[in-house]
C-alpha cells in the first residue's frame, strides 16, 4: 500500500513496525516513537536521517527516515491541546483493525507533516484519536496501519489523515 503524507511526498507500506514503544514527551505534550533519550541525542538523530522536523516557528509532526533504507526509523506527534467536544468525539467511526507494518519512503527529500488539530478522547481515555481536521469524521477511515506498539496512522484515500494511540497510561 502507498501512502499519501504530504500532498505529493509518499510511502509504502512494510511488513516491519518499529519495535520501540511510545513516550509523552510532557514538556512538548508529544508523543515519541524513537530510540534518544535527550535534546542532543535528538539533534544527532535529525542530523542522520531526513523526513519531516521542525522548522523556525513551525512544529509539525516528524516521520524521520535512514537515508540507506529509506526506512521509518522514528516519529513524533503533537498531542492537540484541546479535546473535541463530546458531539465530535461520538462521530468518530468503528477504527479498523491494526495491520501491522512500517513504513519505506519512496524517495530521499525532506517534506512537511501537518500537525493534527483535533484530539478525540475515547470512553475510559483508552484511545486517543488524533485527526489533522474534524471534517475527516465525514467519512469512514480506509485503514489503520501500526507502525509501532500501540501507535497507528489513520489512513481515508490513500493519506494519511491522523494517528492513534492505544492504551495512552501504559
Amino acid at each position: 500500500m502507498r501512502l499519501t503524507i504530504d500532498g505529493d511526498w509518499t510511502a509504502t507500506v512494510t511488513g516491519e513496525p518499529l519495535a520501540i514503544a511510545p513516550g509523552f514527551v510532557l514538556r512538548d505534550f508529544r508523543v515519541r516513537v524513537a530510540t534518544y533519550t535527550d535534546v542532543k541525542e535528538r539533534e544527532r538523530f535529525q542530523l542522520a536521517t531526513f523526513g519531516s522536523q521542525d522548522w523556525l516557528w513551525d512544529p509539525p509532526d516528524a516521520f524521520r527516515f535512514d537515508p540507506e533504507s529509506r526506512a521509518l526509523i522514528g516519529a513524533e506527534f503533537r498531542v492537540p491541546a484541546e479535546a473535541a467536544d463530546a458531539e465530535d468525539t461520538a462521530r468518530v467511526p468503528e477504527l479498523p483493525a491494526v495491520h501491522p507494518g512500517g513504513l519505506r519512503a519512496d524517495e530521499v527529500r525532506d517534506f512537511r507533516l501537518e500537525v493534527t488539530s483535533g484530539l478525540c478522547r475515547g470512553p475510559g481515555d483508552a484511545v486517543l484519536t488524533c485527526l489533522r481536521d474534524l471534517d475527516i469524521l465525514d467519512q469512514p477511515l480506509d485503514a489503520r496501519i501500526g507502525i509501532a506498539p500501540d501507535v497507528a496512522l489513520l489512513v481515508q484515500h490513500g493519506t494519511v489523515v491522523g494517528w492513534s494511540l492505544t492504551e495512552p497510561v501504559r
